[in-house]
């Protein structure tokens, strides 16, 4: 029969081992917490420079919707010229 001491020796050398176990085990979460932290503002830092272009895409796309408007104007008002010459040849 083991002695209370054996008992009690046994049960700190197991709360030692599964001491060392979660430090490791802490240590592994801290170093993945501070890569994810790291991806986190990468991410964000491309997301802003994103949101960036697009606005810039936004406005270009503007500056194409009033160039295509004045082309089809431009386009009708020839197109009435033509045929007013048309109707004098």
């Amino acid at each position: 029969m083991e002695s209370n001491l054996d008992i009690l020796e046994t049960k700190v050398l197991e709360a030692i081992n599964l001491i060392k176990e979660l430090r490791d085990e802490n240590g592994n979460l801290s170093r993945r917490c501070q890569d994810l932290t790291t991806r986190l503002g990468e991410l964000e830092d491309r997301n802003a420079q994103m949101n960036h272009e697009l606005d810039e895409v936004r406005q270009q796309a503007g500056s194409v919707e009033v160039y295509e408007e004045k082309r089809k104007e431009i386009e009708g008002k020839v197109q009435g010229l033509l045929q007013q010459l048309e109707a004098l040849g």
